[in-house]
């Protein structure tokens, strides 16, 4: 493992992702594809925590996956990432299969994934920026689930991932690079057959963050267009009354109101299109605010597919919940990241905190909305939330804002260079 190992101490600039990490991408979009219909079916409460459980550990496999390939630059094995694509591949086809079958499939793939995962950076390498990438104590659980029935299986991939959360937060890679060279230092120094030998270095791997944030933002891409092929696949199912194609033009505004606000405005279009090393914002945070949000719209859009098929009916508590429970949540990580990221109050006041709160009130309510009720009211939520982003960004200034730059004309000095 250790000639594979990600090289270090070089810079890339204009990097974009490669073919082979656009190939790898596409089994992302089968396992969000395979994910969300698992909502399709109610979905009861179990349901849904099951469903937050399977895509939590379906974004680690991929994210442990994604940040070697940044960190290996030229050197990724394609070998691995095509191994690891096909793990990742069986996860998503396994999904279809739990709780009924399957799961213990699914968690043995896991477990392999994140066991490899874990020792291809080689010795004496620390991934600094994410050491959840090569700590495995969160996939013990996971071990232990092979030899449990349904549905205790379950409560320990919980666990797992519960201890893979606190890691992301409690252990600081730069902590853990100097603990590990103590260590060794401590354990040469006691042996005589390394008189005189210089100490080696253990080294820090690094990630690249302009492409790193790429990758982010594409992952983000690939839920948004998961969720417009489900409201094509619910319209394209239905019969073209008045209704339906509301709720159609409805739930693609909502989504392309979410592009809007996930990758132009907001707190948190930094995290998906590169990392400010001088924000002093830390992996663990962008990585848990990414992992949330894409979850979150995941969700969002689950639920406008399943409310466009109840077009003629009512929207059920689980429908609702899925739908308004989804925006909850991507409105209550927004204003979290935001915090994170230096915004104001009066930011957070604006549009993540009242939304959030509306959000879940209307979640109660769903069933007596009625279809076009529910979707419209998400609707608002973010058309609002644009609003507000736009204008606190100042998009709507024309002569009280900040003067503009003066253009020279052809005839002053310096229109030529300009």
């Amino acid at each position: 493992m250790a000639n594979n190992a990600p090289a270090e101490g070089t810079t890339a600039h204009d990097r974009h992702a490669t073919w082979m990490e656009l190939f790898f991408d596409l089994v992302a979009v089968a396992g969000i594809s395979q994910l969300t219909h698992l909502l399709h079916r109610g979905p009861s409460l179990g349901e849904f925590a099951l469903y937050l459980v399977l895509y939590l550990a379906f974004w680690t496999a991929w994210a442990c996956i994604t940040l070697y390939s940044d960190v290996a630059r030229d050197h990724t094995h394609q070998g691995l990432m095509l191994a690891a694509m096909l793990g990742l591949g069986l996860m998503a086809a396994a999904v279809a299969g739990v709780p009924d079958r399957h799961s213990t499939t699914f968690a043995a793939v896991y477990v392999v994934l994140r066991l490899c995962t874990a020792q291809i950076w080689g010795r004496g390498r620390i991934v600094v920026d994410w050491p959840v990438a090569q700590l495995t104590v969160g996939v013990l659980p996971w071990i232990v689930s092979l030899w449990v029935g349904e549905p205790g299986k379950y409560w320990w991939w919980a666990v797992g991932l519960t201890i893979d959360l606190y890691l992301m937060f409690a252990v600081s890679g730069e902590r853990m690079l100097a603990q590990a060279q103590q260590k060794l230092d401590w354990r040469l120094s006691r042996s005589h057959r390394f008189d005189g030998i210089e100490v080696p270095k253990i080294k820090a791997v690094h990630a690249d963050p302009e492409h790193f944030g790429e990758r982010l933002g594409l992952y983000v891409i690939i839920v948004l267009g998961e969720g417009v092929i489900a409201v094509i696949d619910a319209v394209g199912a239905e019969a073209w009354t008045a209704r339906v194609l509301v709720l159609g033009f409805g739930s693609f505004a909502i989504l392309a109101g979410l592009w809007a606000l996930t990758l132009l405005f907001g707190a948190i279009p930094r995290l998906m299109s590169g990392v400010d090393p001088g924000s002093g914002v830390p992996w663990q945070h962008i990585m848990a605010t990414h992992c949330g949000v894409t979850g979150a719209i995941a969700t969002v859009a689950a639920g406008l597919g399943m409310t466009i098929a109840h077009a003629d009916g009512h929207v059920t508590t689980g429908i609702g919940w899925v739908l308004y429970g989804g925006a909850a949540a991507y409105f209550a990580i927004t204003g979290m990241s935001g915090l994170r990221s230096g915004a104001d109050w009066r930011s957070i006041l604006g549009y993540p905190l009242p939304c959030m709160l509306i959000a879940v009130g209307l979640g109660f309510f769903a069933v007596h909305l009625g279809p076009i009720g529910a979707v419209y009211g998400v609707l608002v939520l973010i058309v609002w939330s644009l609003l507000w982003q736009t204008y606190t960004d100042g998009k709507w200034r024309t002569g009280t804002g900040p003067a503009r730059p003066h253009r020279p004309s052809r005839d002053e000095p310096g229109a030529a260079e300009a």
